[in-house]
């Protein structure tokens, strides 16, 4: 799902995405200039493998997301949230959620026989 940045407003947008059993819900909204604020939830279940026997296992995340994504080169810092960079005035919400799931299943997980 892509937005592009000039559609957004100060008004909370909805979304929600669905991927790899996983939903993401949640709002975007203009934050300052060339900066919106996207705040969401994640939750569902994800097939992860445990890093000591190799096992494939689900978790069920349940996790509040915010951070500001930046139309173009972000320059500076904030001091409340972490900022992704897009370019050519779109919002890609897929690769954002990809990256997040990505994040997931990278952690060190480890299933109920090896905790």
């Amino acid at each position: 799902m892509q937005i592009p940045f000039r559609r957004l407003t100060a008004e909370p947008q909805p979304f929600s995405l669905e991927k790899k059993g996983l939903m993401i819900e949640g709002t975007l909204r203009k934050y300052r200039s060339g900066l919106v604020l996207l705040e969401a939830v994640m939750q569902g279940s994800l097939d992860v493998d445990c890093y000591r026997c190799g096992e494939s296992f689900a978790i069920m995340p349940d996790e509040k997301v915010a951070f500001l994504i930046s139309d173009g080169p972000f320059h500076g810092q904030d001091e409340t949230y972490d900022v992704v960079e897009m370019h050519e005035g779109v919002i890609d919400l897929d690769e954002i959620f990809d990256s997040e799931i990505a994040l997931l299943e990278s952690d060190y997980h480890a299933c109920d026989k090896c905790k």
